[in-house]
């Protein structure tokens, strides 16, 4: 059979315009994402001079219709430049907030168990931050518990996730 007729071959090689749609969009949407970068992390990534142009432009735009075109054609030029190594650059901004963004919700995630197991949840974190104030730290909790149990305005649990921020810029 020849090669060229072959339904096998031709299905490896299809690519729908469904695929290339989405395809472009996420293309588009690294665009996006650098209109929304400081002046200088703009300047950071290596990119075209009409790329850069361009996004900056995209700042200075403020009509809806407007920004829109200017979406569109950033779309289109970023598919001419090398998007990929765009997209790296990117990803190393933004990995810091990421790491940030964990750290937090692990700071909160250390207030709310020790709001719900008492003293059992403050020897955990104890063990696991030694510096921390074991004294000072069970007060802090017995406060927060006691506040929230009187429906009051959280100000003691602000207090305990301050002291536990602290503790974690100790640690780090």
């Amino acid at each position: 059979m020849n090669e060229q007729n072959d339904p096998a071959t031709d299905e490896d090689d299809f690519i729908s315009k469904s695929q290339i749609k989405r395809d472009v969009y996420a293309i588009t949407d690294i665009g996006i994402e650098l209109t929304k970068l400081t002046d200088s992390q703009i300047k950071s990534i290596p990119m075209t001079d009409n790329l850069f142009n361009a996004v900056m432009e995209y700042k200075r735009i403020r009509k809806h219709s407007a920004l829109k075109r200017q979406r569109l054609y950033i779309g289109k030029l970023i598919r001419k430049d090398d998007w990929e190594t765009i997209q790296q650059h990117l990803h190393q901004l933004r990995e810091p907030l990421l790491l940030n963004n964990a750290r937090f919700k692990e700071m909160e995630d250390w207030r709310d168990q020790m709001l719900e197991e008492g003293d059992k949840a403050v020897n955990a974190f104890i063990g696991e931050h030694h510096q921390a104030d074991r004294q000072k730290l069970r007060q802090m909790v017995k406060n927060a518990i006691k506040e929230k149990n009187k429906g009051d305005t959280p100000a003691h649990a602000r207090k305990l996730f301050k002291y536990i921020r602290e503790v974690f810029e100790i640690s780090t």
